[in-house]
């Protein structure tokens, strides 16, 4: 064996190469570039802030008013401050659109009444079914008759321009204004009357005394 200096200096070097090799970490893989990350697949599930949203109570959508549950019509402020022509188009407008309205129940109606009375005829319908129909009938046949000769009577009046308060003495108008305060009142109560009569069951229907 070589014991000289350099040759043992020799040998500790390569031990010490292959040591520092087997020591060395794995390489590592380069890291790619923000322009190469790809982003991570996500499971299509709402937000934690809309689960919450979707999970709380919502507002109830706006349901129209029907006649006799919404507010009336302001008389006062309409005479107040709107012309007479104003107010007769007004009524034009909504007698001609519910006369129309009554008219196509109407039509609908008889047609309906010619069909039973045909089924009367072949046996396949009650006379109690027809008089019923008929009935109906000519309620909405009596009730389209009156709207369009209130209409036909709107639409021939004449009225002169301005407001109401327009044609009356200045003097006068502190009574008027008390007088057309007494006419909203009267039109509130007989709407309120009316809807309360409505509402209670026909007379003889069920009742204790219908015997």
């Amino acid at each position: 064996m070589d014991w000289k200096p350099r040759a043992l200096g020799h040998r500790v070097g390569t031990l010490l190469m292959r040591w520092g090799l087997a020591l060395q970490a794995p390489p590592v893989a380069p890291t790619p570039t923000p322009s190469a990350v790809q982003p991570p697949v996500r499971p299509l599930t709402a937000p934690a802030a809309s689960t919450e949203a979707a999970l709380s109570p919502q507002a109830p959508a706006p349901i129209p008013q029907r006649p006799g549950v919404r507010l009336p019509l302001s008389v006062e402020r309409a005479v107040q401050s709107r012309n007479l022509s104003v107010l007769k188009r007004e009524a034009s407008d909504a007698l001609a659109a519910l006369g129309s309205a009554h008219a196509l129940v109407t039509s609908a109606r008889l047609a309906q009444l010619q069909g039973l009375h045909q089924g009367l005829e072949q046996g396949k319908v009650s006379e109690q079914d027809l008089n019923a129909v008929a009935i109906d009938y000519q309620a909405w046949q009596h009730d389209q008759v009156r709207l369009f000769d209130a209409l036909r009577l709107v639409a021939a009046m004449q009225v002169p321009s301005g407001r109401a308060l327009d044609q009356i003495d200045p003097r006068l108008h502190e009574a008027a204004k008390h007088h057309l305060e007494a006419l909203s009142i009267e039109y509130q109560r007989n709407l309120l009357s009316n809807q309360f009569r409505n509402s209670l069951p026909a007379a003889g229907s069920d009742g204790p005394d219908s015997d």
